[in-house]
């Protein structure tokens, strides 16, 4: 990666913001796109500007401003989107717009650029899928307005592919966790900040999640830049495994040492709209083509989530 000049849309986000700095430490010349909409990227492009890497502060939805920004990069990662699933749901206009006009004008940076283009979809594409774990060719029918944006985006980049001969690489994201992340981990960690005696779950308990450590996503990412097998191909990218959120919850409580202090209490039905009821990747499809395979269990991850040092 060294003098390699890369661009990273939402480089200031959770994942995003490993990915730069994985990518600064290796020698490439990195800059970071982002439109710094959460206080979370705020923070986050504070942390990476002491690293001297190169930022500026857009949305994707300009394209003149991602032209202008892009058009020497070798390798565009398109991170950039609305990533809540029930804000898609309330949002819709909002979520499609920053997902599909967004990707759109990456795709066409892109080609002017000759760029590579790696972009993050989700399992969110599959909705509730019938089968698990799931394949990259299970039928795709997303349940909420962010799985159907993302879906949209892809045949975006398939059609750049067709039409303009543009190398892309998809990755479906199933649930990412590590230090500075969101989502239902460091939620769980956040109500017992506020209350220890109990823990509320959102749901039945019985939902259940294929959860992938940050660093293993971030090493997708860097064979997806080496490997010619991968262009033109979807990936999945998850543990290959699913763990009940209430048995997340009781792994959370363990290491904290709550277990016989704290009463999980669950409310019941669906924890919210758009929310599907199993994510399990079939990663069989990864493992043969980039030669990857997860290397964090979920107990070691959840401990460097819990404390700063890192299982890796």
């Amino acid at each position: 990666m060294k003098g390699v000049r890369v661009a990273v849309t939402g480089g200031a986000g959770f994942i995003g913001f490993h990915l730069c700095q994985k990518l600064s430490e290796l020698g490439a010349h990195v800059k970071i796109y982002d439109n710094l909409s959460t206080s979370y990227s705020r923070k986050n492009a504070e942390d990476l500007a002491e690293k001297k890497l190169e930022f500026i502060l857009g949305d994707v939805t300009n394209s003149k401003t991602l032209e202008n920004s892009m058009k020497d990069c070798e390798i565009i990662f398109h991170l950039a989107a609305q990533s809540n699933v029930s804000y898609s749901m309330i949002k819709r206009a909002e979520d499609v717009k920053e997902s599909i006009l967004g990707t759109l004008n990456i795709l066409e940076v892109a080609r002017k650029a000759d760029a590579k283009v790696i972009f993050t979809s989700t399992s969110a594409v599959y909705g509730n899928a019938e089968k698990a774990p799931t394949p990259e060719d299970h039928p795709i029918r997303p349940i909420s307005f962010y799985g159907l944006s993302k879906c949209t985006a892809e045949d975006c980049c398939q059609l750049y592919r067709n039409a303009y001969g543009l190398p892309f690489i998809i990755l479906r994201l199933f649930n990412v966790y590590g230090p500075r992340g969101h989502g239902v981990i460091p939620d769980l960690l956040d109500k017992l900040k506020e209350m220890s005696r109990e823990l509320e779950i959102l749901g039945t308990g019985e939902q259940s999640r294929d959860f992938i450590y940050i660093s293993d996503v971030i090493d997708v990412f860097l064979l997806c830049v080496q490997s010619q097998r991968a262009v033109g191909q979807v990936y999945n990218v998850g543990s290959g495994t699913t763990t009940y959120v209430s048995t997340l919850a009781e792994m959370i409580l363990d290491l904290l040492g709550l277990r016989r202090t704290t009463k999980l209490a669950f409310k019941g039905g669906q924890a919210w709209e758009g929310d599907a009821k199993v994510t399990h990747a079939d990663i069989s499809r990864i493992i043969r083509d980039l030669n990857w395979r997860p290397l964090v269990e979920l107990k070691d991850g959840l401990r460097s989530v819990i404390s700063p040092e890192s299982p890796r």
